[in-house]
């Protein structure tokens, strides 16, 4: 009999979680078929941002590039505004298996993570890849013109604003292993050094070789474990 039951309770774990991943694909779906009627308009957008004050050429070196590259930045787009209705489907899913005092520590984070995660892309876009850009510019000689291939220059906008969404999440990693008793909050201020040169390194890992963009990338993450940790508690044992 208890077999029976724990194979049903089973079952109907894995139908749910079955049921919330083809939720979260339908969303995915309806999500890039909303925008892909735009998807030149969206490009455009982009690049206005990007390099609309700065001498930038876009050209097509394959054949197909002026298809598949918005086709790309929907499908990206697609995916970002997916990331909040995954997160939901997660945290709906995790639920029932909480306390009441870990369920409401999730559902925060994960609204600020979810926060976190669009304000890193939003800033990657609008204060880092200018700079970025026009850095190297002004390197070179005053009458030079970037022109680049617009899939390279895609795969570049891609790799910095995910790398940005992600680095942004560090005060959750901090609340995480502190609330969880993983560490001490007294142990990771004593490693405050170690932090920072791990930070300057994945600063070097996640964007592309230059300093600015690694410097752009490391200050904010360290304001962000601070952050963090100042916003840090350990967990209080469920009474009973």
């Amino acid at each position: 009999m208890r077999k029976m039951e724990k194979d049903n309770s089973l079952f109907s774990h894995f139908s749910e979680l079955r049921l919330r991943i083809i939720k979260t694909i339908i969303f995915f779906t309806v999500s890039f078929l909303v925008l892909y009627p735009f998807s030149n308009y969206l490009f455009e957008i982009l690049l206005h941002v990007v390099g609309g004050k700065l001498n930038l050429e876009l050209i097509a070196i394959e054949i197909a590039s002026p298809f598949i590259a918005p086709l790309r930045l929907v499908l990206f787009l697609a995916f970002v505004l997916t990331m909040p209705f995954l997160v939901f489907q997660v945290l709906s899913f995790m639920s029932p298996g909480l306390y009441e005092n870990e369920r409401k520590f999730v559902y925060t984070r994960s609204v600020i993570g979810t926060a976190l995660f669009l304000i890193g892309i939003l800033f990657s876009l609008f204060i880092v890849l200018p700079n970025v850009i026009n850095f190297f510019q002004n390197i070179g000689p005053n009458s030079l013109i970037i022109s680049t291939d617009i899939s390279k220059f895609l795969s570049f906008f891609m790799l910095v604003t995910i790398s940005f969404g992600i680095a942004f999440q560090v005060p959750l990693l901090v609340n995480a292993l502190i609330f969880f008793n993983i560490i001490k909050k007294e142990k990771i201020k004593s490693y405050r050094g170690i932090v920072l040169i791990i930070i300057f390194f994945i600063g070097m890992v996640l964007t592309p070789p230059d300093v600015i963009s690694q410097i752009l990338l490391a200050v904010p993450m360290y304001l962000l474990f601070e952050i963090g940790l100042l916003f840090s508690y350990e967990k209080k044992k469920p009474s009973g």
